[in-house]
């Protein structure tokens, strides 16, 4: 009799998106880290985010049924000792105004960084830019005002004249391919 493994069709929690390398700021030691999609529906996802040192916001919306609703969550966290490399909150909106940002554009709702690692965002971002890429979306803009956020400038993003970031599609590849070289980025999915 031959079984199926359960595990093979089923995906419970948090899914594995990438294992990359990352660098502890000071010492340059180098770590071993996965990013992960949140699963706001899974018990022990919503616990772990509870309890970590992320923003108070991204918290609060990761638990929040009404706020985490169209939104996904992405977590880098380190393979040994689960520590919390970046993390954040993205959406997808229509803007219907003419304009540059006119269209469907990703948008980073909430961020978080661990200052014990050199350069924590850029491969979580080139995630979210690779993504935007696959939807067709034009820009990848930020919720939150640019000042709140200096270390989006080192990976390609530019202030717009509402001070907050974007990226627009035509920079999307030197982030990605920036990220790959620089963190060792190997896909899972």
């Amino acid at each position: 009799m031959n079984i199926t493994p359960i595990n093979s069709s089923c995906n419970f929690g948090k899914t594995p998106i990438f294992h990359c390398t990352v660098k502890k700021a000071g010492s340059n030691e180098k770590e071993a880290a996965t990013l992960y999609l949140m699963d706001k529906n899974n018990s022990q996802d919503v616990m772990d985010i509870k309890k970590s040192n992320l923003p108070v916001r991204l918290r609060l919306n990761f638990t929040d049924a009404r706020r985490a609703n169209s939104a996904n969550f992405y977590c880098l966290q380190t393979d040994e000792g689960n520590e919390i490399v970046s993390a954040a909150q993205t959406t997808r909106h229509l803007n219907r105004h003419e304009g540059k940002y006119e269209g469907i554009n990703t948008i980073i709702d909430e961020f978080g960084a661990n200052d014990d690692f050199v350069d924590p965002l850029t491969p979580l971002l080139a995630h979210i830019v690779k993504t935007a890429q696959d939807k067709g979306d034009k820009f990848v803009l930020t919720a939150f005002r640019a000042e709140e956020a200096p270390s989006f400038k080192n990976a390609s993003f530019s202030e717009t004249k509402y001070e907050n970031w974007a990226i627009p599609e035509r920079r999307y590849t030197n982030l990605i391919d920036k990220a790959e070289k620089r963190a060792q980025i190997e896909y899972l999915i």
